[in-house]
């Protein structure tokens, strides 16, 4: 059906699982880039979306602050790096949600088994379809975090967002739904704002954060992040760039569901 229609654009917030998020990959190439039609999200958002490596890839290309990480596509080779390396340590698989996708190894033991497992078997994901096999994710483990910040980045210089508490006995924040309000930093602000730039200021996108040593490492972003309009975004503050780390609280007009839809179609000329 799509294919034998004529649309002048598509927004799909396509579900957040692997047979949904495929068929959105290949659907938004079609429209955004072959047909050069207005899509939400665009390709080039929704293209690392919920993929960790690709996004490895990108931001250090980009020069974007984030724990150190190490991908392995060889068995051999993962074993060797952990022989060398310190504990405790963060293991992920590309794709998830929830924190459950996320671990910590505390020695090699734990180390080495974890990889046996990944390039045998495998090891299960968020989504039971889905299976992390052939390849390991490993990231510095950023200690004295308390949990993360989720911060969501609009491109006409308004952000919001909040702190999320660890998950009971864990050093993990996603998926525990434990939010606290507190006021953004402007160094934090600031960082969001120039990721976004340098992700090609998408209308929207949201981002994940944690500090160590006193600086912002970005640990994921994403393009599609849930409900604007949800209890966890009501009571959030709006900040407005001023300029160079300089931000001041502000309000918008309307609910914030219709505030991004207005912001959508200004940024595709069909609003003033």
């Amino acid at each position: 059906m799509l294919l034998s229609e004529n649309f002048d654009a598509l927004i799909w917030r396509a579900k957040h699982n692997p047979k949904s998020r495929e068929l959105a990959k290949k659907i938004l190439y079609l429209f955004n880039i072959e047909l050069n039609l207005k899509t939400f999200p665009s390709w080039q958002s929704y293209s690392i979306y919920d993929d960790k490596i690709a996004q490895y890839f990108l931001f250090n290309r980009l020069n974007i602050p984030m724990p150190n990480t190490k991908i392995f596509f060889n068995e051999d080779e993962a074993v060797k790096f952990l022989e060398n390396s310190t504990f405790p340590m963060i293991y992920k698989s590309s794709h998830g949600a929830g924190s459950a996708n996320v671990g910590l190894l505390n020695n090699f033991r734990q180390g080495k088994k974890y990889v046996k497992r990944v390039f045998s078997k495998g090891m299960p994901t968020f989504f039971k379809s889905e299976i992390q096999k052939g390849y390991v994710y490993f990231q510095e483990f950023l200690e004295g975090n308390k949990g993360d910040y989720r911060v969501v980045c609009f491109s006409d210089g308004k952000l919001t967002g909040f702190f999320r508490e660890n998950k009971p006995g864990e050093v993990f924040a996603s998926g525990g739904g434990n939010n606290s309000m507190l006021q953004l930093d402007n160094s934090l602000l600031e960082l969001v704002w120039d990721t976004h730039q340098r992700l090609g200021n998408q209308v929207v996108m949201s981002y994940d954060l944690l500090k160590h040593k006193g600086d912002w490492k970005l640990t994921e972003a994403s393009v599609l992040f849930g409900n604007l309009n949800s209890p966890v975004f009501s009571e959030t503050k709006f900040y407005e760039r001023k300029s160079s780390f300089v931000y001041n609280i502000t309000e918008i007009e309307s609910n914030r569901h219709n505030y991004f839809i207005d912001l959508l179609l200004k940024s595709w000329g069909w609003n003033d």
